[in-house]
């Protein structure tokens, strides 16, 4: 595995890069009478002289006081306006805060920067080692994508400005990105630049990456003869220079060219001497990170003094006060005395008064566990419950899949269609209910991947056409033009708060119309901003039965025509909550409904996107034995059928005992097995067959979720896992990583 060489030569050397820029300007300062400089230029010789100590200090990694003086800094630059010594002591905050790995006040700094620049025209070389800051960071964060996009809007600037040592480190950093991806055509581009542009730099650390890159790009390339000469010149650049990241990286991508050019005793050589010096590098980054953690105590020390010091001074406040009241405490003592028996007499009844809320409290404590424990049975119920519903739900919806592949019932399409969509409805309503259940029991995190916003708004109308066949309603959908075809966010939550609100409005809407529009806000930070209307001509909402729509199981009406779980506002609720944004709705009885509220997206350009992989399962599983294990027969015949499908040959299993037997007897390629299962559960038949046939990989396929199953002591017992119901496609692909056909 490669050292990461980012935090060190990105950071470093740019940080380094930049200052040696800034003070090519000028060192000295001539000291005058200050009588005969005006206020403005006091104060840019106190800034000038507070930017040399603030350098100073981050060199000696004293981050707390390169942040502490660096605030300060800042307040007078911005007083007399003085833009150089703003981005200065900006990039060396932002990279100090990053030594401490405050990542998120790191990217404030950088980002501020970039928008400070940009707003005033600056085309100095701030605003590109401004950039470069905000992509090292991006690196650093392992966001590539982000990372390039900075880098590559920071070379015209460069470009423009001749700066040669500026364009071959936006080169490298592009270069090593680019080689990490595998993308061959863009790396070639960039190693070829950095090539180019180190021919002006002296230093021989950065011909020693030059080098390196060079040959990792013939490695990725096949070409394991052309890559020796640049990984030897790169190890030898790298020794003289004392650069040991690098010569970690140069001996181990050496190493792995030697295997393969069968020089296994050379290859051992090189990874003894890359395994050395980790040894000693990791001594180094033990007392670097000692020196981090004392920085860090250090600014929490001043930030705590600083309240202590705020403490003191409001002491000393009350205590001139003191001294003041002291003469009215005398006069109202005597006051005092006389009330001290109606005192006692209050005491007496707060001492009572005490006692029953003392009771109360430990009443209230007991009905709060109560209330705890009725609320984990509810879910425990709901939870089993639906687990139950999905075992029956996998043989609907696979069955009906089935027979619509079939050429022969294409006279059935319709009612087919019909039958499936309802089986779909039925389970998204079952998932919802699991849902719920989960967003009560346990914390939903974010899953961030990339998606078309249109393809799945169009999905979403699509599966809510069935809703309403008898009255159908009319859909409009209107979305921005400015809003980018790829974006990044949670699909899948966004795809549920969706499907609920435009399936609420086609249910409660007949022969009218059902808009779905998204507007692009204004951008905030670098993330973009989409506002999200769906407006119905539905029945409306009454003022009072808006209240009560976002509670658990309200509903809207409660007639035979309308009934439903009650769970899809409250789910759509608590998901918008979850990523950061709340529910607003307009509604009149008879005039309709708007729904609307707003999420914010990352942004990616297409260009940018790795190009997608072509993937084939036609024929990855065929000729393939495959057992699978399952007590219900339906079950079994829809797995069948499907794998067949794929040309596999398929033994079937009606229990665990059987499965047991049939796998020494056919010692299959692979084995798909149930979980609940009566007699003997999967995980006991895994471990039998375990000991019985050691190299099969055995699959759990079950409507338990995957977290209960790899929370139980034997889940090692299984090689992986899929829920029922399933995708077709995602259900060969995982068979595939198994049976031993690389399918890619």
């Amino acid at each position: 595995m490669r050292i990461n060489l980012r935090p060190i030569f990105f950071i470093f050397a740019t940080s380094l890069l930049n200052v040696a820029f800034i003070y090519a300007q000028g060192e000295d300062v001539m000291v005058q009478d200050s009588t005969k400089f005006t206020q403005e230029e006091l104060i840019s010789q106190r800034v000038d002289t507070l930017v040399k100590y603030v350098r100073k200090q981050f060199y000696k990694n004293n981050y707390g006081q390169t942040i502490e003086v660096g605030e300060e800094t800042l307040k007078l630059a911005r007083q007399i306006d003085d833009r150089n010594a703003i981005f200065r002591v900006s990039s060396l905050m932002g990279n100090a805060f990053l030594q401490l790995d405050d990542t998120l006040q790191a990217k404030r700094i950088f980002f501020r920067t970039i928008q400070e620049a940009e707003k005033l025209n600056d085309t100095t070389r701030s605003l590109t080692t401004a950039r470069i800051d905000l992509g090292n960071l991006y690196a650093l964060q392992e966001k590539n994508i982000q990372a390039i996009a900075m880098y590559k809007k920071a070379i015209p600037l460069a470009v423009k400005l001749k700066d040669t040592t500026h364009l071959f480190i936006l080169n490298y950093n592009l270069a090593e990105l680019n080689l990490d991806m595998e993308r061959v055509t863009a790396a070639e581009e960039y190693v070829a630049k950095t090539n180019k542009y180190v021919s002006s730099v002296k230093a021989e650390a950065y011909h020693a990456v030059a080098r390196l890159v060079t040959g990792r790009l013939y490695h990725l390339k096949k070409e394991p003869y052309n890559a020796v000469p640049h990984l030897q010149e790169s190890i030898r650049l790298a020794e003289k220079s004392g650069y040991t990241d690098a010569l970690i990286e140069a001996y181990e991508e050496f190493a792995k060219v030697q295997i393969e050019l069968e020089n296994f005793e050379s290859s051992t050589d090189l990874l003894l001497k890359a395994d050395n010096l980790k040894k000693e590098k990791y001594k180094k980054d033990k007392i670097r990170a000692i020196e981090m953690v004392t920085a860090k105590f250090k600014l929490n020390q001043y930030e705590q003094d600083l309240k202590a010091q705020t403490l003191q001074n409001k002491i000393n406040q009350q205590v001139a006060k003191r001294d003041t009241t002291i003469l009215w405490v005398k006069i109202a003592s005597g006051i005092l005395l006389l009330c001290s028996f109606f005192l006692l007499r209050a005491n007496i009844n707060r001492i009572k008064l005490l006692k029953n809320l003392t009771k109360k409290n430990s009443q209230y404590l007991e009905a709060k566990k109560l209330s705890e424990a009725q609320v984990e049975a509810k879910n425990l119920f709901f939870s089993n419950i639906t687990h139950e519903l999905r075992t029956p739900m996998y043989g609907i919806i696979g069955i009906s899949s089935l027979m619509l592949g079939d050429k022969s019932l294409s006279h059935q399409s319709e009612n087919l269609k019909s039958l499936k969509f309802s089986a779909n409805y039925l389970l998204s309503l079952i998932n919802n209910v699991l849902q719920f259940t989960r967003m009560n029991a346990s914390t939903e995190k974010i899953k961030w991947s990339e998606f078309d916003l249109r393809d799945l708004i169009n999905n979403v109308v699509e599966s809510s056409k069935y809703l309403n066949t008898t009255e159908p309603n009319s859909y409009h959908i209107e979305i921005d033009e400015n809003i980018p075809k790829i974006l990044v966010g949670d699909d899948i939550k966004v795809s549920q708060i969706l499907m609920n609100l435009v399936s609420n409005a086609s249910k409660f809407t007949h022969d009218g119309f059902i808009t779905i529009e998204v507007e692009r806000e204004a951008d905030k930070g670098d993330q973009i901003s989409l506002h999200f209307s769906i407006e119905d001509s539905g029945i409306g909402i009454s003022k009072e039965r808006q209240k009560q729509i976002f509670t658990e199981f309200g509903q809207t009406y409660s007639t035979y025509e309308h009934q439903g779980a009650g769970l899809g506002l409250t789910i759509v609720k608590k998901l918008l909550e979850l990523l950061g944004s709340s529910i607003t709705l307009e509604s009149e009885p008879g005039k309709g409904t708007n729904i609307s509220f707003i999420l914010c997206f990352d942004k990616i350009t297409e260009e940018l996107r790795p190009a997608p992989v072509e993937f084939n399962i036609d024929t990855s599983i065929a000729g393939k034995n495959i057992l699978v294990v399952d007590d219900n027969k339906i079950n079994l015949l829809v797995t069948k059928k499907i794998l067949e499908r794929y040309g596999a040959r398929v033994i079937v299993a009606n229990g665990g005992k059987e499965g047991i037997e049939l796998a020494q007897i056919e010692i299959p390629d692979l084995i798909l097995m149930d979980i609940n299962m009566p007699e003997m559960n999967g995980f006991e038949v895994a471990k039998i067959i375990r000991s019985l046939v050691r190299d099969v990989p055995i699959v759990a396929l079950t409507a338990v979720e995957k977290e209960k199953v790899i929370l139980n002591n034997n889940s090692s017992l299984f090689d992986d896992f899929i829920i029922k119901p399933y995708k077709n496609e995602d259900f060969i692909s995982l068979i595939s990583k198994y049976v031993g056909v690389d399918v890619y």
